[in-house]
């Protein structure tokens, strides 16, 4: 019955616009924003408290891994290939002896490449819903995700998870009021910015490393392809996706000057002036034994 109403509202021009200018808009409107402050900022509050235990010293056996990553590598650099579609094979292909934090799609190359990331992260449900074969076939090097995912995978010793705070803004971002949180220890919490290379920044900080170079980090979608490697998610609007990115990669910066932390953009193209730029080929020819033999 509920069906057959909501189609006689949609095929009338006229319920429509005594809904629109009656008092009836007014009321739903501030309903639903009403119920979805209170789910989204009921989330975000239990998000919080549940990794409070482990900030006062409390050890926690489900994050103990990450413990051992602190500062592990102090004062090496690291590239995190993003997954813009400005990003090629042949620019991982030159990092071999780099650390390199892949991401996402980037567990999708292995039958075109030899080359395979140190790391790789990923937090997104309807990404990984995509890229799990590939995620969990091949070596993808040492893969960072929210715990939420441990029941899907199973027990694995190539997996190291960490705790997601990511409903704190999703009420904010739902009304285009962007703000983000930075964390100074993932082993408490990540906190989202709106795509998984801000979770992968705390991590590098956490971790030690003190100059991190982004490639594939395009901040748009502006052409034909989207992604490096498409999997079946659409990008996000641009109108949507830069101002966000933007305010993200901002936060991040502002962390990264005040702990002597370098960032810059190798990125190849792309809108995002955030962070000092230079080319790939410049930032290699600097020759240094970086990795850990």
């Amino acid at each position: 019955m509920n069906d057959i109403i909501y189609q006689i509202y949609k095929k009338s021009p006229f319920l429509i616009w005594v809904y629109k200018k009656s008092f009836l808009s007014y009321f739903f409107k501030g309903f639903n924003n009403i119920r979805s402050f209170i789910v989204y900022k009921t989330l975000a509050l239990f998000q919080y408290i549940v990794s409070l235990p482990r900030q006062y010293g409390i050890k926690d056996n489900r994050f103990k891994k990450l413990l051992s990553y602190k500062d592990k590598y102090y004062g090496k650099r690291c590239f995190v290939a993003c997954t813009g579609p400005s990003l090629t094979i042949a620019d991982l292909e030159l990092l071999n002896n780099e650390y390199v934090f892949g991401m996402n799609s980037i567990c999708m190359i292995h039958n075109q490449t030899d080359w395979i990331p140190d790391f790789l992260g990923f937090q997104d449900a309807s990404v990984f819903d995509k890229i799990k074969y590939d995620l969990l076939s091949a070596n993808n090097g040492l893969v960072f995700a929210p715990y939420s995912f441990k029941k899907r995978v199973g027990n694995r010793q190539d997996w190291v998870y960490f705790h997601m705070c990511d409903y704190y803004h999703y009420y904010e971002a739902n009304r285009c009021r962007n703000f983000v949180y930075f964390s100074d220890n993932p082993y408490i919490r990540v906190y989202d910015g709106y795509t998984i290379t801000y979770s992968i920044l705390q991590l590098a900080f956490y971790m030690g490393f003190k100059e991190i170079y982004l490639i594939g980090a395009d901040c748009n979608y502006l052409g034909e392809k989207r992604h490096f490697i498409e999997h079946g998610i659409p990008g996000t609007p641009i109108e949507r996706v830069k101002p966000r990115l933007t305010m993200a990669y901002t936060k991040a910066k502002m962390y990264a000057d005040r702990h002597d932390i370098k960032i810059v953009n190798v990125t190849r193209g792309g809108c995002l002036e955030v962070f000092p730029r230079e080319t790939l080929e410049s930032v290699l020819s600097r020759i240094e034994k970086n990795k850990i033999r």
